[in-house]
């Protein structure tokens, strides 16, 4: 039987074929660690040398790490991830929440307060990431997130609950549930990679959901269709914003201005790419 110091040491040397990002992130062995053995880090690193470990719990944590070594995402393995200081459950039925996707949150709390509470949608709202912070950060709005999957709303639901957010999710293919001039700000991180991108079929983004990923031949069709929902969901004046590739900033921009959109705008993310743009409709 193996303790869980000689395990930690030599699975930091393990080294198998495309486990460069493992063996670059040994932190990564460790949340696994932790996930298997049910305790915090201070305490799996901080163990006796002679603590032993069951030869179940070593072939679950084994299991694990060969799966992250294969490039499945360290969020699924786990079955949470953070996103604006949430603690968030995802599962392969939703996209991992990205921090760049931070950004939509921070600038769409930029546009409040005002006189009244506003009226937020966020559109493909999978594990709800978006919505929560929203409400996380503005209890009095009324924040609604749609998806048409309902795997990625039963996920969102569960999130709700356990952060005892009070966030309304909505079964609907864009937003086809919705009433007219019914949201002050629209939010959404469509799918916006082109359907040909290899990196669909590459390490991560295999495993999660393509329909979340996959934004037609030239990776706008989704946001095409974000835009057309839009214009009959937001008040007059109302604002929609929209994640994109880092290439796609002048594409979107436009779509937005032939649809009707004024006062368009990209904004650059953290990394310095093109990744947010935005326009208000006045009917």
């Amino acid at each position: 039987m193996s303790t869980i110091r000689a395990f930690l040491a030599s699975a930091a040397r393990l080294r198998d074929r495309g486990t460069e990002g493992l063996a670059a992130h040994p932190q990564e062995i460790w949340a696994l660690g932790c996930h298997v053995l049910a305790r915090p880090l201070a305490r799996l690193l901080a163990v006796d040398s002679t603590e032993p470990l069951s030869a179940q719990d070593e072939a679950r944590w084994r299991e694990l790490i060969a799966r992250r070594v294969a490039g499945e995402p360290l969020a699924y393995l786990l079955g949470y991830t953070e996103f604006w200081s949430l603690t968030l459950r995802v599962t392969p039925a939703v996209l991992v929440p990205r921090p760049e996707t931070e950004m939509l949150v921070e600038r769409a709390l930029e546009l409040g307060p005002r006189a009244a509470p506003l009226r937020y949608a966020d559109i493909g709202t999978g594990s709800g990431a978006i919505a929560l912070a929203l409400k996380k950060e503005c209890p009095e709005a009324v924040v609604i997130g749609f998806d048409k999957s309902l795997a990625a709303l039963a996920v969102a639901h569960t999130n709700s609950r356990d952060l005892g957010l009070d966030v309304l999710f909505v079964a609907s293919d864009w937003l086809s549930a919705v009433k007219l001039g019914q949201f002050d700000v629209i939010i959404s991180n469509p799918p916006y990679i082109e359907s040909t991108d290899p990196c669909l079929c590459g390490e991560g983004l295999r495993y999660e959901p393509r329909s979340a990923l996959d934004g037609g031949v030239d990776g706008l069709a989704a946001l095409r269709s974000v835009i057309a929902a839009a214009i009959p969901a937001l008040r007059p004046g109302g604002r929609l914003l929209l994640e994109h590739g880092a290439t796609q900033g002048p594409a979107t921009t436009d779509l937005l201005r032939r649809a009707g959109f004024q006062d368009t705008q990209t904004r650059i993310d953290y990394a310095g790419h093109p990744r947010l743009s935005e326009g208000v409709f006045h009917g």
